[in-house]
């Protein structure tokens, strides 16, 4: 059974990401065994994508989960959109944020196939190169996405290109498909840096929902765990 209680946690936003604070506390997490990214390595993956000069045209970035509700980057718009080729799943493994080394959490990625309807943040161009940087700090903390342009289509049927993040199905972290109820253990008992593991996937839904994207997977799943907590 989960605890009721919230436990005391780092809140995530442009300023704990942009003074590492976030990058602090996984290194001194005790019995943290997956590897960092540095900041050289951070820069360097951002770079490959957005270059430091880049100021010739807007970046979008294509939000699935988390960033619905918590961007933690400026922006000047916010749209609907849909990604056609990957979907969304609870794919990634981890013992920092929303989980510990003794009792991992869950967190969701694209992975390959199907879609997903999200949000597109417009990031103006002359701001690209550092909020991107504040980006990195949050999804590239450990390395196991994939952070890729691809092509999604607006509301008004206009495509668009996009920043989004992909989950490495090559790196330690990535977890294949499991049983609806061993993910709800997982997601109802984990905690991390930054809350609790169940916050994560009812916030997602809220904002899912407030943004009239249905999802029937995360709403099981939602339902679930709150009767598992209250077994």
């Amino acid at each position: 059974m989960a605890a009721k209680n919230k436990p005391n946690s780092l809140k995530l936003d442009r300023q704990t990401l942009s003074d590492g604070i976030l990058q602090k506390l996984a290194t001194e997490r005790i019995g943290q065994n997956i590897k960092l990214l540095s900041e050289t390595e951070l820069l360097a993956s951002r770079r490959s994508l957005v270059e430091d000069s880049h100021s010739s045209e807007n970046i979008w970035i294509f939000g699935y989960g988390s960033l619905i509700w918590n961007p933690s980057f400026n922006y000047d718009m916010r749209i609907p959109a849909h990604l056609f080729g990957y979907h969304r799943r609870f794919c990634l493994r981890t013992t920092i944020t929303r989980g510990s080394p003794e009792k991992p959490g869950l967190v969701l990625g694209l992975d390959r196939g199907g879609s997903a309807r999200g949000i597109l943040f417009r990031i103006p161009a002359p701001l690209a190169a550092k909020e991107c940087d504040v980006i990195w700090k949050r999804e590239m903390l450990n390395g196991a996405y994939k952070p890729s342009w691809v092509k999604v289509k607006s509301t008004d049927g206009k495509t668009l290109k996009a920043l989004t993040f992909i989950i490495k199905r090559n790196h330690p972290s990535f977890a294949a498909p499991l049983p609806d109820k061993e993910i709800v253990k997982i997601i109802a008992e984990a905690s991390g840096i930054i809350g609790p593991n169940y916050e994560y996937l009812f916030n997602t839904l809220d904002a899912l929902n407030a943004e009239g994207i249905s999802d029937y997977k995360l709403a099981k799943l939602t339902k679930l765990v709150k009767l598992y907590q209250n077994f």
